[in-house]
């Protein structure tokens, strides 16, 4: 008898820790805790506003100019968006501690807006890639379309367009 309950508290024990590992692995200081978006300005009456994501899924949103909210605005949401939003912008994610700005963009239009991209870890190491929308680079284009695209993703689409 006593040889089952030393086995049954082994294995409890085992599948405590290792649900302790999990969470710690999860919450470790290099993964992601945040990732931003900054957009705006443009010469004209482009939107000027600002998201941040948080790795639960809460997202903030700061309307400064030309959107149909100003000021802030905030909604739950999940990990799995914000894992989808990481591995969205994975391609693009500089190293932490670097500043990166488009490459390969040597034909621009000047008058369009720029995106900064902040991606934020646990430690609070910043990796940032700055966007002008207006490089018509292959490359650049496809990030533009991904960036436009995030506010539909994370449903505040209607916070933007006036």
């Amino acid at each position: 008898m006593r040889f089952p309950t030393i086995c049954l508290a082994a294995t409890a024990l085992a599948f405590l820790m290792s649900g302790c590992a999990q969470h710690q692995a999860a919450s470790s200081p290099d993964a992601l805790a945040e990732i931003r978006y900054q957009v705006g300005p443009c010469y004209g009456t482009c939107p000027v506003y600002s998201v941040a994501v948080e790795a639960d899924g809460t997202t903030r949103f700061t309307g400064e100019r030309h959107t149909a909210i100003e000021g802030e605005r905030t909604q739950a949401g999940d990990s799995a968006m914000f894992n989808a939003l990481q591995k969205r912008l994975a391609p693009w994610q500089p190293d932490m501690g670097a500043t990166q700005q488009t490459l390969d963009c040597e034909l621009r239009a000047t008058d369009l807006p720029q995106y900064t991209v902040t991606w934020i870890n646990g430690e609070g190491q910043e990796a940032v890639l700055e966007h002008d929308t207006g490089c018509h680079s292959d490359r650049g284009r496809e990030l533009t379309n991904t960036l436009r695209s995030l506010n539909k993703e994370l449903n505040i689409e209607q916070w933007v367009q006036q």
